[in-house]
């Protein structure tokens, strides 16, 4: 009886994505249970503080906030102010993300999320596995393969959050993707274009971009199978609607992400990338290649999908001095925080279904494999460049090696279904002599390749001078060759340890001296102790930061909050998120892409020219220790103000710094921005309270420059995140300057009439008011997501009456299972 009840739960889905939900939180439990979180900068510095605002926020206050995510705003705190034009507010409308970071413990709640969104991509890989006729075990092997394979698990240690939420839903848009071509139904369709919406929406848009592709070329394989079985017949009744069904499925993706894709495009064209989204590299801007190329995958690291530690593992953020026997990255990409270790099984059983099984599925996710290998491989290929220099997209991206989380979907599918020939051809075990013996090729190349690290140390030393000899921060005596070189055979001689625990599992199974499903289950353990092994020097912690605000709230912020009124302070040396959680508003906080214009003031900034005065910087923080270094070169402009008796951080004042609005007579047009930012720079003519650089030719007549009395003042009246009042009062034309990011989103008023804001000293905002009193009003209105909401709303109503329609249909038919889902 126990028997039968144990057969009947091994005959259910749920039953083995529960199993998988208990491996993964096991697998990853020192993340999960602890009073720590992940060591990563994004973590630390960023994503700790969005899930402190999630577990504050009430169930009914995220309720009561839904609305606001249909309305664009402007960031006045970070980055000098900065908007996405609302393109991320779609990530607000994710509930189950709130759930997680609302409900469960924090600050662990944030790992709880990668966790779990690790989990959800093996669960869909699992349901896609089975989709295609794959077995419950081989699908459940598939499912944990692609879910704690150190490729995608490792991102935890980058920080990558958001990046490993993004692809949890790949799976997912590809048995949706599998479902319609099957049964040509429109709802599947939709499913389709919805799962690709929904990841979208996780704001990894490199990632959405990759799957994006995926799924077209997926499409396009299904096609050209169907043409190849059935030529005529397919042409006169199938290829038609696939097209047509295809396109509404695009179209409904665009109208769906609508919200955020129509104000990103927007946003892109004014960012540091610009240009890119709408032309290829070579044509129309966007990265330089060489930063669009960088962390392209060296071929030799190709190796390291065998020997994951050959190169040394990654980089720990904050780390220590590395212990003895630990090894940190030293191969020719900057650095990495990641591994692309899928574990040695799915290449001991891929070749397995090149031999035997050679259909649709082999050849669609052997070219997946393929093709992401040669675009990981980004600038040592001639296809990557081709691709960046003349497709759309490509050019707004960098690491062209993030897209191997297809690599190892497709490798996670084809190991699957290659434990169910194996298990199929049981019977026909001479069959499978030839590729055991290849398998000890494989071995024996292994071998060799431990043998002549071992034998050659001259030569390796040699291929590898110029990045085996190159320090780390925490390392940089002549030792650190010997480390590395060292671990290079360590690891070697592993992974042969390894391969052959497997052989010998193989040959016992050949032989007749061990059942198949002891072997399956086998192969599956060694995987996962195998994947536990190099993923384990990837899950680093370290105590949160101070979340209660008024604990964490220190003397400096109490002095500032008395004292900054409308004017930014910048911290050196210290997190700039931690003070703009108490609202004060700094000049340059980390952030992944900035504006064009600001990205190329800022790396022209000097603290000692007039470039800080112009964007308000009144208050400096360093540790005490730094200013006693740099006093000599800070006191003609920075004063020391306030020293914290907590920490010792010395708080200084900027005596020069222009007020937030100010009226200019006088105007230079420079057109060249390099040639503005070395005026701006180093010029000592430059004096931006009595002159501004424009781009154009003023369209008020405008007195010459020179030494003149002060003809009128500007007064702010009111000052909000997306409403700005000015009130002037001149004697003769001028410029009035407001000390804020120029964005073209930004509207502005004279006296009620609209009135051209002008991008002014490179950076900030100008409007040309005439002489007399006058009322100048900003406003903050992104047409662009204004446009895409509606798009959004529109295809959430589709989306309502077809689910309705389809709960009907069920309802009538009685379907509860099978094709028609």
């Amino acid at each position: 009886m126990e028997k039968k009840r144990l057969d009947l739960l091994l005959e259910k889905d749920w039953f083995w994505i529960a199993l998988m939900g208990g491996i993964v939180v096991l697998f990853c439990s020192r993340l999960l249970f602890t009073d720590q979180i992940i060591r990563a900068s994004d973590v630390i510095t960023q994503f700790f503080w969005t899930a402190k605002q999630n577990k504050d926020q009430t169930l009914l206050q995220y309720i009561q906030g839904i609305p606001v995510l249909f309305r664009a705003a402007w960031d006045p705190l970070n980055d000098g102010g900065r908007t996405l034009e609302g393109g991320a507010n779609a990530i607000g409308l994710l509930l189950h993300r709130y759930l997680i970071l609302h409900f469960l413990p924090f600050p662990t709640s944030i790992a709880w999320l990668a966790v779990i969104s690790l989990l959800w991509g093996g669960a869909g890989t699992y349901c896609y596995c089975r989709l295609i006729g794959v077995s419950r075990f081989s699908s459940f092997a598939a499912g944990l393969l692609f879910a704690l394979c150190t490729e995608n698990a490792s991102l935890i240690n980058a920080g990558h959050i958001q990046k490993i939420e993004t692809i949890s839903w790949f799976p997912w848009v590809l048995f949706f993707l599998e479902r319609a071509l099957r049964n040509g139904r429109l709802f599947n369709y939709a499913l389709t274009a919805l799962m690709l919406a929904l990841q979208f929406f996780n704001m990894h848009w490199q990632i959405s971009f990759y799957s994006c592709l995926a799924a077209g070329a997926y499409w396009v394989f299904h096609a050209g199978a169907e043409y190849v079985q059935d030529q005529k017949s397919y042409l006169r009744k199938g290829l038609g609607k696939d097209v047509l069904l295809a396109l509404v499925m695009v179209i409904l993706f665009f109208t769906t992400i609508g919200m955020s894709f129509v104000p990103l495009v927007s946003w892109s064209q004014q960012s540091e990338r610009s240009g890119a989204v709408v032309s290829g590299g070579g044509g129309g801007g966007g990265m330089n290649r060489e930063e669009g190329m960088s962390w392209s995958m060296p071929p030799e690291e190709i190796l390291t999908f065998y020997v994951p530690g050959l190169v040394g593992y990654s980089r720990q953020e904050a780390g220590d001095v590395p212990k003895p026997g630990q090894v940190f990255y030293w191969g020719r990409m900057h650095f990495t925080q990641t591994n692309d270790y899928l574990g040695l099984l799915p290449w001991l059983i891929i070749p397995l279904l090149l031999a035997f099984r050679r259909d649709r599925y082999t050849w669609t996710f052997t070219f997946f494999m393929g093709m992401t290998l040669v675009m990981a491989l980004g600038k040592y290929t001639f296809v990557y460049r081709f691709m960046y220099d003349h497709l759309p997209g490509f050019a707004t991206f960098r690491v062209p090696k993030m897209i191997l989380f297809i690599f190892a979907f497709a490798a996670s599918v084809l190991m699957a279904r290659g434990l169910d020939l194996l298990s199929e051809k049981g019977e026909e075990r001479k069959r499978l002599r030839g590729w055991l013996i290849g398998l000890g090729g494989f071995a024996c190349a292994l071998i060799l390749l431990a043998l002549f690290l071992q034998l050659g140390p001259q030569t390796v030393l040699s291929w590898t001078e110029g990045f085996i000899n190159q320090p780390t921060r925490y390392q940089n005596d002549p030792s650190l060759i010997g480390e590395r070189y060292a671990n290079m055979i360590r690891e070697t001689w592993f992974a042969v340890g390894v391969l052959c625990v497997y052989l010998v599992l193989l040959v016992a199974w050949f032989f007749r001296r061990l059942p198949a499903k002891y072997l399956l289950a086998g192969l599956l353990a060694l995987l996962l102790v195998d994947l536990w092994r190099v993923n384990d020097k990837f899950f680093v912690l370290c105590p949160p930061p101070a979340a209660d605000r008024k604990q964490a709230k220190n003397d400096v912020i109490g002095f500032l909050e008395k004292n900054i009124g409308t004017y930014r302070m910048q911290a050196l040396g210290r997190d700039s998120f931690y003070y703009s959680d108490y609202g004060l508003p700094n000049i340059s906080a980390y952030v992944t892409v900035s504006e064009r214009r600001y990205k190329e003031y800022l790396d022209s900034l000097s603290l000692q020219g007039g470039m800080s005065d112009i964007m308000s910087l009144k208050y400096l923080v360093m540790p005490g220790s730094e200013y006693e270094s740099q006093k000599a070169s800070l006191s003609e402009k920075f004063m020391p103000v306030f020293r914290s008796a907590s920490t010792g951080d010395v708080v200084l004042e900027n005596k020069t710094v222009l007020p937030k609005a100010w009226l200019v007579p006088s105007v230079a047009v420079v057109n060249e921005p390099q040639q503005r930012l070395a005026i701006m720079n180093s010029d000592p003519n430059f004096k931006p309270a009595a002159i501004a650089l424009v781009e154009s030719a003023p369209a008020l007549p405008m007195a010459p420059y020179g030494p003149r009395p002060a003809m009128g003042s500007a007064s702010l009246e009111s000052y909000g995140p997306n409403r700005i009042v000015v009130k002037t009062k001149a004697s003769e034309n001028t410029l009035l300057v407001l000390s804020e990011k120029y964005y073209k989103s930004w509207r502005a008023e004279v006296d009620g009439k609209r009135a051209a804001i002008l991008p002014t000293d490179h950076i900030l905002r100008g409007v040309y008011v005439p002489a007399g009193e006058h009322t100048v009003v900003f406003s903050f209105y992104s047409v662009p997501f204004e446009t895409g909401k509606y798009l959004t709303l529109a295809s959430f109503v589709f989306f309502a009456i077809l689910f309705g329609r389809e709960w009907q249909v069920r309802r009538k038919q009685g379907v509860v299972s099978g094709e028609r889902i």
